[in-house]
C-alpha cells in the first residue's frame, strides 16, 4: 500500500507541477510534509539544500530520496516514475492543442500568459520555504546577503551554494548558539 501511496503522491506532484522544479516545492512540501507525513519541515529543508546542490531537477531528486527513505529501492523507482509520468502526458496534450490552436491564435500569447502563473508559483514556494527556514538574524543577514550578490554580481548560484554552506559550517563551529 505505501508503493501506491508513493506513486500517487509524486503523480499528483508532477500532474500539477508547472514551471519546473521551483514551481513543485509547495506542492512537495504539501504532499511528503502535510498530507503523508514522511518527514518533518526541518528534514524537508535539508531535502531541498541536498536536491540543489545533486544534479538534476528538484522533483526527481526529491521523488528518489523520499521513495528511497520510505519504501527502499522499489519505493525510489515508483516515486520517481509517478512524477516523470505526467510530464509525458502534458508534452503530448500540450503539443497537440498547440497544433490546432496555432492556426487561430498567438501561442507566444499563451506562453506570456503561462508565466504569470508559474511565477506565482516559485513566489510562493519560496515564500513557505523562505519563512521555515529564517530562524535567527543570522539565517536573515546570510539570506539577503546571498541574494545581493546574486542579484548584484551575477555570480554563478554554485558560488552561492558553496559560500553559505561554507558560512554555515563556520557559523555552527566557531560560534554556536
Amino acid at each position: 500500500m505505501i508503493l501506491l501511496n508513493l506513486f500517487w503522491s509524486f503523480f499528483k506532484i508532477g500532474f500539477l507541477a508547472f514551471g519546473g522544479g521551483y514551481g513543485a516545492l509547495s506542492l512537495i512540501q504539501d504532499q511528503i510534509v502535510n498530507v503523508n507525513k514522511w518527514i518533518g519541515i526541518e528534514e524537508f529543508l535539508t531535502l531541498i539544500s541536498i536536491s540543489q546542490m545533486t544534479p538534476g531537477p528538484i522533483a526527481i531528486n526529491s521523488a528518489t530520496f523520499i521513495g528511497y527513505r520510505i519504501a527502499g529501492v522499489q519505493g525510489s523507482i515508483l516515486a520517481t516514475i509517478g512524477v516523470v509520468l505526467p510530464s509525458v502526458f502534458w508534452i503530448f496534450l500540450i503539443l497537440k492543442i498547440l497544433k490546432i490552436l496555432s492556426k487561430w491564435i498567438d501561442t507566444a500569447e499563451v506562453f506570456n500568459a503561462l508565466r504569470l502563473g508559474i511565477i506565482a508559483l516559485i513566489l510562493s514556494a519560496t515564500l513557505r520555504i523562505g519563512i521555515e527556514s529564517i530562524n535567527s538574524v543570522f539565517t536573515i543577514v546570510t539570506a539577503v546577503s546571498a541574494f545581493y550578490i546574486l542579484y548584484k554580481f551575477k555570480l554563478s548560484v554554485i558560488w552561492i551554494v558553496f559560500g553559505t554552506g561554507i558560512l554555515g559550517v563556520f557559523w555552527s563551529f566557531f560560534l554556536p548558539l
